[in-house]
């Protein structure tokens, strides 16, 4: 009978930083681990691989980047010349072009060996990737870093959820919003319109709100620019039902109390801000 175990015997395995067990060996099956240690029984018909002077250490996963996606281009297109657009310039879609949960960041992915071994060398070995336009921004994709792989093998989640923002996509030039408050009112709309899609009260098709309602149950990963926007953002998730986990920007620690009221998991920069010389209280 075929059984989907892979050992990796011989191995120096880091198990924690401090905890490291030599000559050891690691189970694997169905892509989980299931057994680690210097005296792990390695059923028959497992497939084993010796790793004699090889180290095993669990890697990083950076859980939100651009990875492997295009820069977005500007649009030069401006209707009128210098006149303020109005309309979108996408037919069969939502009514605004800031509103683009039809994407799909899968199709966009093209592997960047010189950025994964970048990313390989500190230690990172997956990455959850989108592309960062819009305020819906589509789905996203989580991907192995593994250089040999190809996309079959190496993508892990071709929809690891759908994100959002308070940014304007730079694909249109569409005016509307013009502040942080009209891309509030904005997500308010289309939240409502595709509430009243999904009930068939509307007589045209809309590939955007087709794809709201499609992914509404994925995880929704929304990035904030500061922690005032942390708290806007959890204000219109709880509006209609909707936990976000929130891209934080790492002030969080203002009003953390309010921060953590929200329930939500947030996913913070460990850049942290350098902390103020006190030496010379003058």
């Amino acid at each position: 009978t075929f059984i989907n175990i892979s050992a990796f015997k011989n191995a120096t395995i880091y198990i924690t930083p401090l905890k490291i067990i030599k000559k050891a060996t690691l189970l694997i099956q169905d892509g989980k681990v299931i057994a680690i240690g210097k005296k792990v029984l390695i059923p028959a018909g497992a497939k084993t691989i010796d790793l004699k002077g090889k180290t095993i250490y669990p890697s990083f996963i950076d859980l939100y980047s651009s990875f492997g996606i295009p820069k977005p281009k500007k649009s030069l297109l401006n209707r009128g010349g210098s006149k303020p657009q109005y309309d979108a310039e996408r037919k069969g879609y939502y009514w605004n072009d800031h509103i683009r949960p039809e994407t799909s960041s899968y199709s966009l992915f093209k592997f960047d060996s010189k950025k994964s071994k970048e990313y390989l060398k500190a230690g990172f070995g997956v990455v959850n990737t989108h592309s960062q336009d819009g305020i819906m921004r589509g789905s996203g994709l989580l991907v192995s870093l593994n250089p040999n792989a190809n996309n079959a093998y190496r993508v892990l989640d071709d929809n690891s959820g759908q994100y959002l923002s308070f940014s304007k996509s730079v694909k249109s030039r569409q005016s509307y919003p013009t502040s942080r408050m009209g891309a509030m009112a904005l997500l308010r709309q289309t939240y409502l319109d595709a509430n009243w899609y999904e009930k068939g009260k509307m007589k045209n098709s809309d590939l955007s709100l087709h794809a709201l309602n499609k992914y509404k149950n994925e995880t929704q990963i929304f990035e904030t620019g500061s922690h005032i926007d942390a708290l806007r953002a959890d204000k219109i998730g709880d509006e209609f039902g909707i936990q976000y986990t929130i891209v934080g920007s790492g002030d969080e620690f203002e009003r953390i109390q309010d921060i953590k009221n929200t329930n939500a998991k947030f996913i913070i920069p460990i850049n942290f801000r350098v902390a103020y010389d006190v030496a010379d209280p003058l």
